[in-house]
């Protein structure tokens, strides 16, 4: 059975009821930076701190025809990769959970181009990966859908985030939005600050995308480049996101409710109401119980508990500062896609969303649209959410 480019894209049942399933050998290994040297690269700024590149280690290069061959026969009339894809393991400093700067991971895909036109940027944000090898920097194979949209001609950056890659082992930030922001914002910085030293030019356009935990990081990754006064110059030309949980206490509680309905006694057992009343002792063996069941013993990720543990405490100002994203001003055009029918990331988020941004006076840098599949669930708007994305993004890219 060939691989599937759009299984990669999805994320499973968020906290209660699961967590996505990534069924993919890392990618090839590699040398260091086996790249085309310029022979006078630039001098580049990179100073030590947030955003700095340490080492690019060059994985391997994959054919335009070997993605293609990843393609379901119902998307190939409409995505048609173009370019071979160098792909790189980039190195780079951050800061975890804790606020403590670790050395965290990220792939970089170069497409091989002819032309002389310098290319767009698209910073990609995986979802929820349940194995390390499936993060994009382990992961450089053509199934990979960061490997996809090089292939189509953007400079991509996909972050592997805090807990994956080289920081396997350190919790992994899960829905905690402002670690997950500075691991895409500090790898935008740095392999930026990477190419530039490769004398790989970007025509100065930046996009962004993810889907259900991509989509959610890419939203908190947008939400503090604008509350930070980035420069609009910095800011993406368009955001691209699909199926994410922006309201996390919206998101839990419909999942809480889902539980109920399946069985009511663990429902009752999970009730922020009746788990608020227990000693901390107890809540956290209910909370590991949970984690247990999502994950079983199959996910060699140490996800960080913090918003469960906020969920079940019934600390919704916790939540609400700690993961939710929704409630803001953008500043930059965003494109929502969703599906009425999913049961893992509630439709209600996209609603949220818009509604609360327009609210705030943004309509006009809003824009949505429906996931026309039925049943219009989770991982099978996958492909529709893809498709839509391409085609959005390259009516807005230059130099493809």
């Amino acid at each position: 059975m060939r691989p599937d480019i759009f299984r990669f894209l999805a994320c499973g049942k968020i906290a209660l009821l699961a967590i996505c399933l990534g069924i993919a050998g890392c990618g090839g290994g590699g040398s260091a930076d086996k790249g085309p040297v310029p022979s006078n690269p630039p001098d580049v700024s990179n100073p030590a701190g947030p955003g700095h590149f340490e080492v690019a280690t060059f994985i391997k290069t994959v054919s335009a025809a070997d993605i293609a061959a990843t393609l379901p026969t119902a998307s190939a009339a409409s995505i048609t990769p173009l370019y071979a894809v160098d792909t790189y393991k980039l190195t780079y400093t951050t800061t975890d959970a804790a606020g403590h700067s670790v050395t965290a991971s990220g792939l970089a895909a170069i497409p091989r181009k002819t032309s002389s036109l310098a290319s767009p940027v698209l910073s990609y944000q995986h979802a929820t990966a349940k194995m390390d090898a499936d993060a994009p920097s382990n992961h450089a194979t053509a199934d990979e859908p960061a490997l996809l949209f090089a292939s189509l001609g953007y400079l991509v950056s996909a972050a592997d985030y805090v807990g994956y890659g080289s920081t396997r082992g350190l919790p992994h930030p899960y829905l905690l939005a402002t670690p997950t922001a500075a691991s895409v914002a500090d790898f935008i910085t740095a392999s930026a600050r990477w190419r530039k030293s490769k004398a790989i030019a970007d025509n100065g356009q930046l996009f962004f995308t993810g889907y259900s935990e991509g989509a959610y990081a890419t939203i908190a990754t947008l939400r503090m480049l604008t509350q930070n006064g980035t420069a609009a110059g910095a800011l993406p030309v368009s955001t691209f996101v699909g199926a994410g949980p922006y309201d996390v206490l919206l998101t839990l509680n419909v999942m809480l409710e889902t539980v109920r309905k399946q069985n009511p006694v663990l429902g009752t057992l999970i009730s922020p109401g009746f788990l608020r009343n227990l000693g901390a002792n107890d809540r956290a063996n209910v909370r590991n119980l949970l984690l247990f069941l999502v994950l079983g013993t199959q996910s060699d990720i140490n996800f960080d508990p913090t918003f469960l543990d906020n969920f079940l405490n019934d600390d919704t100002v916790a939540i609400a500062s700690q993961s939710s994203v929704y409630d803001w001003t953008p500043q930059s055009p965003i494109f929502f896609f969703a599906g009425k029918g999913d049961t893992t990331v509630p439709y209600a988020n996209t609603d949220e969303i818009v509604q609360t941004m327009t609210n705030r006076g943004a309509a006009a840098l809003l824009a949505r649209a429906d996931c026309p599949v039925t049943p219009s669930e989770h991982l099978a708007c996958v492909p529709s959410f893809l498709i839509s994305d391409i085609a959005r993004l390259g009516s807005l890219a230059k130099g493809l």
